[in-house]
């Protein structure tokens, strides 16, 4: 928390726009080097991915500055819901290099620089275009993390002003969303698993090059690649920063699949105790339609989302806000059609599971949620039958 706390407090610090910087013209463009800035991966859940910033470096006057458009504050309103819901404002700060690097060394993260082989003129487009976006007006933007990011705007502000003559290496046709971010989150079960359930079917398309440079590492090997004007894009790469070695925290002893299995075994025991029987435990109905229609909201939630990869999510026909409706009737011990009801959502379910990647575990839970519906329509005709022919 301490440690969450400083960084929010450096990041605010750090983060004042130089109006010094921005109202300056560039008096000479030969001293000049633009770089590309990419960082390595930090331990907060919004840093697992990296980060790209764009250096400024002016050899003649002295000026060195780190143009950064992954600026956020928690102090916004509703922070949480507005980054879920897609409605959360960035902007550009820019920093002294010193400073931008004092922040990466506290985090222990790394820093690598690729100076741009570019003309006086290209220098002069992209130095005008970096001012017109310091501008109060221009500096926030709404963030997305896929198509708007801190690094597709730092790309944009450089490739955008080099007249469509940047040539990438060939596109990686079987690369989505989902398989690309697991490249890089695989070493986060949970972080996984929570950011699976929240992607959606749109997650799953195939991208564009453009698309697959919204994460740092990708943008930072395109442009290794990348030919300008028939000459490498990338002048020279330097290390500014070596990132430390990262220190394996306790993670918590149980994996999304071990809670799944879990969950399969007690309902294997309770179907079993329901069958003989013959009948059913409320307690366990009502506990899997509150767990199962309390989630069913944040999932109903995100539809309204203004992120085009969580909107549309088929998991919202395993856990859905439903069951919630048919819960008093449950324990009541009403009759119901629910159960057909939530088993037909179920399988709907397993149907998009063929257009979108959802989690084993989810799968799991969702078999034996289906298994348990199934269950109750056997055990309620068996119960009607056997009253009708003793009438």
């Amino acid at each position: 928390m301490k440690k969450g706390l400083l960084y929010i407090v450096l990041t605010l610090l750090l983060s004042v726009v130089n109006v010094t910087a921005g109202a300056q013209s560039m008096s000479n463009a030969d001293s000049v080097q633009i770089s590309l800035l990419t960082c390595s991966p930090g331990k907060e859940v919004w840093a697992q991915y990296g980060h790209t910033a764009i250096r400024y470096y002016d050899k003649q006057n002295g000026e060195d500055f780190a143009l950064n458009y992954g600026i956020f504050s928690f102090e916004q309103s509703y922070f949480i819901l507005r980054f879920v819901l897609g409605m959360t404002d960035y902007r550009l700060g820019v920093q002294s290099m010193d400073m931008f690097l004092a922040q990466y060394s506290y985090e222990g993260r790394g820093v690598t620089e690729q100076v741009l082989n570019l003309s006086s003129d290209d220098k002069q487009l992209i130095h005008k275009a970096l001012q017109e976006n310091l501008k109060p007006e221009n500096v926030i933007y709404r963030y997305n993390f896929f198509y708007d990011n801190c690094t597709s705007r730092a790309r944009d502000m450089i490739v955008n002003h080099l007249h469509g003559k940047v040539v990438y290496p060939a596109v990686d046709k079987d690369a989505t969303f989902r398989s690309m971010i697991h490249e890089w989150n695989n070493k986060y079960e949970w972080s996984q698993f929570g950011e699976d359930l929240l992607l959606g079917v749109n997650a799953d398309h195939k991208t564009t090059k453009p698309e697959q440079q919204f994460l740092p590492e990708n943008l930072r090997n395109d442009f290794d690649k990348a030919t300008y004007n028939g000459k490498p894009l990338v002048k020279e790469t330097n290390e500014l920063l070596a990132a430390e070695k990262e220190v394996e925290e306790p993670a918590f002893p149980l994996s999304p699949l071990s809670i799944a299995l879990i969950f399969a075994a007690i309902s294997i025991i309770m179907m079993t105790f329901s069958y003989r029987k013959q009948q059913f435990y409320r307690a366990w109905d009502a506990a899997l339609m509150l767990t199962s229609g309390l989630m069913g909201i944040i999932f109903f939630i995100m539809i309204f989302s203004q992120h085009p990869c969580v909107s549309l999510n088929f998991i919202l026909f395993f856990f859905n806000p439903l069951p919630l409706f048919f819960l008093y009737s449950t324990v009541k011990k009403k009759k119901s059609t629910w159960w057909k009801i939530w088993g037909i959502l179920i399988v709907l379910g397993f149907t998009g599971s063929l257009f979108q990647d959802i989690p084993v575990p989810v799968l799991i839970v969702a078999l034996f949620l289906l298994l348990h519906c199934i269950l109750h329509l056997r055990i309620n005709k068996s119960v009607t039958t056997a009253g009708g022919s003793k009438r």
